[in-house]
């Protein structure tokens, strides 16, 4: 785990974090939603805490939340977070460890009632998919702001093969592999927009971004 840990924490997400981030920042804009210090955001699998950090230098006043299952992760994020050379408000950033399991288990403990809740290529990794929804309506406010990216699966092997080696062709082999399984483990527009319905969050959409990735936002009650 520490080996996987180090090697996600080095590499260069840059494109894919900017995308997310600027993609919320165009749709907060488009639903007029004022980020303020009375703002709380969750970074749901927020891994070594790329896009935590970035989220806190993006919008300053608001307090961001990191939330990841893995201690091997949250420690390389609080340590950068720590670092002088991070720029970064510490008050206005913090971690914490908790499974989707835990947090559905312990839903009085988790219920932090989150302004906006985002989460970049958690889906996927996510055997069960109600615990991914159920988790959002755990840590979220009503009428949450959602805003997630994720992988979108390929219609064959060979395309997920072309893409593992167009994104990452000098990638450490742990990468490719793990890109790979994980583009096969995705879900497609159709399958997430049926997940959606079933969990009642059917007022959130999904769309296409780049060609292998997907988009879901929207406004959503998590009592629905």
């Amino acid at each position: 785990r520490l080996v996987v840990a180090r090697a996600y924490a080095e590499a260069d997400f840059s494109s894919s974090e900017e995308a997310l981030i600027n993609g919320l920042g165009k749709y907060l804009q488009t639903i007029k939603k004022n980020v303020d210090q009375t703002t709380l955001i969750v970074d749901l699998g927020c891994g070594p805490g790329n896009i935590s950090g970035k989220l806190a230098m993006r919008w300053p006043s608001a307090h961001v939340l990191g939330i990841d299952g893995s201690l091997e992760m949250l420690k390389i994020a609080r340590k950068r977070s720590e670092s002088s050379a991070s720029g970064l408000n510490r008050s206005s950033l913090s971690y914490e460890l908790a499974s989707l399991k835990s947090i559905i288990k312990k839903s009085d403990k988790f219920n932090v009632n989150a302004d906006i809740v985002i989460s970049n290529s958690v889906l996927h990794h996510v055997h069960n998919p109600s615990e991914f929804w159920n988790g959002l309506k755990v840590l979220s406010c009503q009428n949450v702001v959602h805003y997630h990216r994720d992988l979108k699966r390929p219609d064959c092997i060979e395309d997920a093969i072309y893409l593992q080696e167009k994104y990452l062709p000098d990638a450490p082999e742990i990468l490719k592999k793990d890109f790979l399984a994980s583009l096969c483990a995705s879900f497609t527009i159709q399958e997430v927009k049926e997940q959606l319905n079933k969990f009642g969050l059917n007022t959130l959409k999904v769309s296409d971004s780049e060609e292998h990735y997907l988009e879901i936002f929207g406004i959503a009650n998590k009592d629905l």
